[in-house]
Order: structure tokens, then C-alpha cells, then sequence
């Protein structure tokens, strides 16, 4: 419990108390207004950035008052001040876990398998839940003296315990990501967690600072810069790598490092979209880009244009090539015996050595072994229509191709 000389000096850190705090409310205030002119805000991903936006304002705010009123009188203080406290316990460990569904959600894109885990993720915040409504009756995390003063139980590190575990957490789960990815990940946890980590060791050492909401708010503005440059370079549909970023790749590869490049693209796309309709175009596209993530997991996997993907393959011999072609077939050819779709689907490809010094022959010479495989897709597709039946011949760019969806 603090002592008066410890109260007179606890009360010059009130300007940088709020200035701290200020400064976060300021910075989230700035990103749920950015909210607005966002274009990816019904997606599960955004929802969940801009609801730990929205919490970290309210941290922001809760925890200003609870400074602004401890060790003051006045009527109804002691139980504002128990209040305050025990919303920024519960929204602090609910932010945390908003974190955590947060990770999970945008690396592996599955609503369903967030459905499945989120009620076993949910077990430490709701057990912080439960202990802090406890503190409205008894001291379990922190206790309020006669005088109307804050301080610390025991068992506050717990608390922490819970925020750090579900961060950490979150780290982990990335870093594993990053590493089957070949690190080329879209969000580093560095950017969001380096900041949250240092507040909040200061802030736990030295009651009196308010660094960790603050520290939150910086973090989740970096966390936004990567958003946004994802946005610039990812594909929305499909979740891979768009042209942009393609040409940023090309742009910064290492010339001693040896690339074959891929590119693939679905033979008679436009008679799909006919035939099933763009949605169904659509969930071809989207399974594609799973398949590719899948079955190249340390390549860069880029959509090129409507139904068009490039497979970059750092270092890799003409074998693994093959290989990563042989398991693409088979993983057609198990999709159309599934029946999922109301046309089977196939893939011609063209394999290139990426050079670094024209990047226009590199493409020109997939671009060409690739219409190779095209035409003896028609030609057998030709023999094997029935007489009088019209068959579309050649690539038709205007369903897909560069242009494309």
C-alpha cells in the first residue's frame, strides 16, 4: 500500500500519466477512423484488429481515470476506483486474447478451426474474468485502502502470467509459421509485441508509469503499417502473392542465388465461369492458392493475373520441380474425383531458369513452354469431342489470362 511520501511523488507523474495515455487515445483514435475508408473490414481478420483498436482506447481512457482518481474522496470513489481497475484487468486479458484469434485467423484463413479453438484459448481470460468480478468483494488482483488508494495483492503477477502466456503464444504460433513459409511472412510479431513487452515489464516494476496501453497503441499502429503494406502486396481472393509484389521480389533477388520459376495456368478457365458461374471461378481460384501454399511452402507463390500463377523455387534442382509438379497433378486430379465441381480442371505450366539480368526473357520463356502444354491440351481435347460439338480453341485471354479477375 503506498505511503504518503510515496502519494506526493505518485501524484507528479499525473501530466505524464495522461500525456502517455493521450497519446495512445490519440493514435487509435486515428486508426478506427482509417476504419472507414477501408475496403477489408467485413473480413473476420480486420474485425478483430479494430476490436483490439477499440479496447486499447478504452484501456486508455479506464486507466487515466483510475489515476486521476486514486487518493481522492469523494463520494462513490472507492467503488469508481475498484470498478475502473477491474474493467482494465478484464479488457487487458481480452485484448490478449483477440491477439491470439487474431494470428490464427490470418494464418490460416479457417473460421471453422477458430470456431474449434477459441473456447479452449478462452479458458485463461475467462478465469481472469472470473478472479477480477471476485475483486469486486474481495482483494484478489489489487485491493482499495480507506484512503481510497490502489495497491497490488500477490497475486497480481497472475494477471501478467495470463497476457504474457497468450502473446507468447501468439509469437510462437507466428515464428512456426514464419519458418514453414521461408520468411516471407506479412506480419512480423516483432513489430507488434517489442513495444507491449517493454511497457509492460516498466509499468509492472514501477507503479506510477502508464506505459503498457500506451506501448499497446504503438504496437498496434505498427501492426496497421504492415496491414496496410500487406494489403498493397497480397492477393485478396487468394491469399497468395500479387503482381506487385512480384515485381518488388524480382527487383531485390539475389543474383547468386539460383530461381526456377513456374508459370501455371488452369486450362479453360473461362469455361468454368460459364459453365458454374464466377463464384464457382471464384472458389477455384481460392482453392488453388491453398493448394500452392500447401504443396510449396518455402516458395514465393504469386498470382499473377486472372487464373495465371507464378511458383518462384529458390535453389531448387530440376527434380524437385518435377516433383512439385507430379504432387500439384495429383492433387487435381483427387479434386475431380471428389465431384466438387461441375467440370474437371487441369493445369498447363512452363518452367523457366529466372534470370536477373532480363527479366522479360525469363517470362517470355515460360510464357512460351507454358502455351506448349496449352496446345496439347486442346489438340487431345479436340480428338476427344464428339464430331459436330464446337470446342473453344487457344488460350482465351479474355476470361483469364493476365487481365483476369
Amino acid at each position: 500500500m503506498p505511503d504518503a511520501a510515496y502519494a506526493r511523488d505518485f501524484l507528479m507523474n499525473i501530466p505524464a500519466v495522461l500525456v502517455a495515455n493521450g497519446l495512445g487515445l490519440c493514435l487509435m483514435a486515428m486508426l478506427l477512423l482509417s476504419r472507414r475508408m477501408r475496403t477489408r473490414v467485413a473480413f473476420l481478420d480486420m474485425r478483430l484488429f479494430y476490436g483490439m483498436c477499440w479496447i486499447c482506447l478504452l484501456l486508455c481512457a479506464l486507466e487515466s481515470a483510475g489515476f486521476l482518481m486514486d487518493g481522492r474522496r469523494f463520494p462513490g470513489a472507492w467503488a469508481l476506483v475498484r470498478v475502473s481497475n477491474l474493467l482494465v484487468y478484464m479488457l487487458g486479458a481480452g485484448m490478449a486474447f483477440l491477439w491470439v484469434c487474431f494470428v490464427d485467423y490470418k494464418l490460416f484463413k479457417d473460421r471453422a478451426r477458430l470456431r474449434r479453438r477459441a473456447p479452449y484459448l478462452a479458458i485463461p481470460m475467462g478465469l481472469v474474468w472470473l478472479m477480477s468480478m471476485a475483486n469486486l468483494f474481495v482483494d484478489v488482483f489489487f485491493g482499495v485502502s480507506e484512503q481510497n488508494a490502489y495497491f497490488r495483492t500477490p497475486l497480481f503477477p497472475l494477471l501478467y502470467a495470463v497476457m504474457y502466456g497468450y502473446l507468447t503464444y501468439g509469437a510462437i504460433v507466428l515464428h512456426n509459421a514464419h519458418k514453414r513459409t521461408g520468411g516471407r511472412l506479412y506480419m512480423p510479431a516483432a513489430a507488434f509485441l517489442v513495444p507491449i513487452y517493454g511497457g509492460s515489464v516498466l509499468q509492472l516494476c514501477f507503479y506510477g508509469l502508464a506505459l503498457i496501453w500506451v506501448s499497446t497503441a504503438v504496437g498496434l499502429t505498427f501492426l496497421y503499417i504492415n496491414l496496410q503494406n500487406e494489403e498493397a502486396f497480397v492477393d485478396p481472393l487468394t491469399g497468395l502473392y500479387n503482381r506487385n509484389y512480384l515485381t518488388h521480389y524480382m527487383s531485390q533477388a539475389k543474383r547468386d542465388v539460383p530461381i526456377m520459376g513456374i508459370l501455371l495456368d488452369l486450362n479453360d478457365f473461362k469455361r468454368i465461369n460459364d459453365t458454374g458461374g464466377h463464384m464457382e471461378g471464384d472458389r477455384v481460384l481460392r482453392e488453388m492458392g491453398k493448394a500452392l501454399r500447401a504443396l510449396a511452402p518455402g516458395a514465393t507463390v504469386v498470382r499473377y493475373g486472372g487464373d495465371e500463377f507464378v511458383v518462384l523455387l529458390e535453389n531448387a534442382r530440376p527434380e524437385q520441380v518435377q516433383k512439385f509438379r507430379d504432387k500439384l497433378v495429383r492433387r487435381m486430379e483427387a479434386w475431380n474425383r471428389s465431384g466438387g465441381l461441375s467440370s474437371p480442371i487441369s493445369l498447363a505450366a512452363g518452367v523457366a531458369q529466372f534470370d536477373a539480368e532480363n527479366f522479360e526473357r525469363f517470362f517470355r520463356e515460360m510464357d512460351l513452354n507454358m502455351y506448349k502444354e496449352k496446345r496439347e491440351y486442346y489438340r487431345d481435347m479436340e480428338q476427344r469431342e464428339p464430331e459436330g460439338q464446337p470446342i473453344a480453341k487457344g488460350k482465351q485471354r479474355e476470361g483469364g489470362g493476365h487481365g483476369g479477375r
